[in-house]
C-alpha cells in the first residue's frame, strides 16, 4: 500500500493527483489491470463453478436414481398388494363355497328327513284305509263327522 503524501502535484496524469485527467498510457494500464483482474477472478472461480456444476449434475442423477427406485418399490408393493387381495378373495370364495356346500348338505339332509316323514305318514294313511272302510263306508278318516259344539 502506498503512503499518502500531503503534497499533490498538479501535472496531468499524475497518479498522486486523482483530480488530474489520466493519460492514455494510464488509461490503458487501468483497463489492462481491470481485464487481468477479471480474468484471474474467472480463472479462480472456474474450477469451483465446474465443481458446482458437477455436483448439481450428480445431485440430479441421484434424485433420478432415487425416483426410479421409489417407482420400482411402489410397483413391487402394488403387485404384492394385488396378489394379497387376490389370495384373500380366493380364500373368501372358498370359504363361502364350503359354507354353501355345508348349507346345501343341511338342506338335503332335512329334505330327506321330510321325505321319510311324508312317506311314513302316507304309509300310515294307507294302512288306516286298508283296515277301515273308505269314504263310502263312512268309517275312514274323512268320514268322521265334524265335532259338535
Amino acid at each position: 500500500m502506498r503512503a499518502w503524501t500531503t503534497q499533490r502535484p498538479t501535472t496531468p496524469g499524475n497518479k498522486l493527483n486523482p483530480m488530474a485527467p489520466p493519460s492514455e498510457d494510464q488509461d490503458r494500464s487501468v483497463t489492462d489491470a481491470l481485464r487481468k483482474a477479471i480474468e484471474r477472478t474467472l480463472a479462480a472461480t472456474a474450477p469451483a463453478a465446474a465443481q458446482t456444476r458437477e455436483r448439481a449434475a450428480g445431485l440430479v442423477d441421484e434424485l433420478a436414481r432415487r425416483g426410479r427406485e421409489a417407482s420400482a418399490e411402489l410397483a413391487r408393493r402394488a403387485q404384492e398388494a394385488s396378489e394379497e387381495i387376490s389370495r384373500r378373495g380366493q380364500d373368501a370364495r372358498s370359504e363361502l363355497s364350503k359354507f354353501g356346500q355345508d348349507a346345501g348338505a343341511e338342506v338335503a339332509r332335512r329334505l330327506e328327513a321330510l321325505e321319510r316323514r311324508l312317506a311314513s305318514l302316507e304309509e300310515a294313511i294307507r294302512q288306516e284305509r286298508a283296515g277301515k272302510p273308505d269314504d263310502k263306508g263312512g268309517n275312514g278318516p274323512s268320514s268322521n263327522p265334524p265335532p259338535e259344539g
